[in-house]
């Protein structure tokens, strides 16, 4: 007979309790006409945990979408009274729901979930049909995550080499900092620091989004960045100020400059296309307010130069606020600053946002703006829901991780070195000279002197 891997996972301590009390001390219980396994209602929760998209931004709800062949193939046929059965005793719910067709149903956990008791919990599978399951599951998982991990090493390799047992965490110092978070914010952040105590380093990259290496680090809530060192060094970040705005910039000039033959050019033509690139060149620039878009991000600050130009909204509080007219109810989102919110709106302009600030941005650099719209509603050229969003993202990639990041690890034999979407991070004795040697390799990439866009952010790990 063959043998089966035992299983062991983490679960909430509240969870466990509550589950063990319905259960009143039992290994199963009957609902509703259906035999319900204890083992089974816990793994499904541990289940649905694993597979949240956990999102940090406040507000947001943490969703997961299951549908019958997921559900059939790493849980049980007969899934459907477990479900429900969550749903209760109010641990989960259902933020969308499809009765027909192949779409999935969206799950999300509910207050009383994330108020019962921190920590966590081992639990310890014995079912040898769930156990099954459960390893057949594993191995495919871990089989798509080691693909995911060596393509990370062939592709950007001198971005990964460096997690190792050098890197660390102060777990006490990162498990304090977690326990003060709110309950929705605790469950994925504690679970971050359980990854860099037990070594379990992931990365990937996917190529047909934003084409950015998604790491541990990326994944890391700010907070806890000050607990991270490499051989109990402290790290610092070099930091691109006014990103996405400055490459809007740097593909513009290299589009519509004749004189631009780089590293840039080649891999625009690429990126965008033949049909692409000819309607964006037909469609033309306006060069004088190019120069004066380029002058405002470069020397001086983008947003501060809008907050003085569009009409911002402020409640009876003094609070700052737009209307988010992408849902329905046209929520109010709330900003500290009018350049925090000038911020936001200059991303949404970007990327297909809507609203009078948005359309106040737009006027600002009319020509800029018709290139950005024209782009977006150009036939896809990826995943992402914004054509624009991907090639922004992924010429950033390209320039930043691809050539100068690849080209610091040759200089730099001897330093760690990691990213963070659009930051670089190394050791803090060493990252005045990263900066400069960043500053260089941008201009000869891009063509652009970009130097006072790329600053040192020693606060975020200290």
């Amino acid at each position: 007979m063959k043998r089966v891997n035992k299983f062991t996972f983490p679960i909430k301590k509240g969870v466990l309790s509550l589950i063990n009390e319905k259960f009143e001390g039992k290994n199963v219980l009957n609902y509703k006409g259906n035999n319900l396994k204890k083992e089974y209602v816990v793994y499904l929760i541990y289940y649905i945990v694993k597979m949240t998209d956990a999102k940090e931004e406040e507000g947001v709800i943490e969703v997961v979408n299951l549908n019958s062949k997921i559900l059939r193939k790493n849980f049980v046929d007969r899934y459907k009274p477990y479900l429900s059965y969550l749903e209760e005793i109010n641990l989960i719910w259902l933020p969308r729901y499809y009765s027909v067709g192949n779409h999935s149903n969206m799950y999300a956990f509910t207050d009383k979930y994330y108020e019962l008791e921190r920590g966590l919990i081992n639990f310890k599978i014995d079912d040898v049909i769930l156990l099954k399951k459960v390893n057949s599951g594993n191995k495919e998982h871990d089989k798509e995550q080691l693909k995911k991990r060596r393509y990370c090493e062939k592709t950007r390799g001198h971005l990964v080499k460096s997690f190792n047992s050098n890197l660390e965490m102060d777990i006490e110092g990162a498990t304090n900092e977690v326990s003060t978070f709110d309950a929705r914010k605790y469950g994925v952040n504690i679970r971050r620091v359980h990854e860099y105590e037990a070594k379990k380093w992931r990365y990937q990259i996917n190529p047909l989004t934003d084409n950015r290496l998604h790491t541990n680090i990326t994944w890391t809530n700010n907070k806890l960045l000050k607990y991270i060192t490499y051989k109990n060094k402290k790290l610092s970040e070099v930091d691109i100020k006014t990103s996405q705005p400055l490459l809007m910039f740097v593909i513009l000039k290299n589009i519509f400059d004749d004189s631009m033959n780089n590293e840039s050019t080649i891999f625009l033509e690429k990126k965008l296309g033949v049909e692409l690139l000819g309607k964006i060149k037909s469609n033309g620039i306006d060069f004088e307010e190019l120069d004066n878009f380029g002058d405002v991000i470069l020397n001086k600050d983008l947003y501060n130069y809008l907050v003085s130009r569009v009409k911002i909204k402020k409640d009876s509080n003094n609070e700052y606020y737009y209307i988010d007219r992408s849902v329905k109810t046209n929520k109010k989102v709330y900003f500290n600053s009018k350049r925090d919110l000038i911020k936001s709106c200059m991303m949404r302009a970007l990327y297909n946002g809507i609203g009078p600030e948005i359309t106040s941005i737009k006027k600002q650099f009319k020509s800029i703006f018709n290139v950005a719209d024209l782009i977006n509603k150009h036939k896809k050229i990826s995943e992402s829901k914004s054509n624009l969003s991907h090639v922004l993202q992924s010429f950033e990639a390209h320039v930043l991780l691809d050539l100068i990041a690849k080209d610091i690890s040759v200089k730099y034999k001897d330093i760690p070195l990691f990213s963070k979407h659009d930051s670089l991070i190394t050791y803090k004795s060493s990252i005045d000279g990263v900066r400069d040697f960043t500053q260089k390799q941008f201009k000869i990439y891009t063509g652009i002197d970009a130097t006072n866009s790329f600053v040192v952010k020693n606060d975020s790990f200290s």
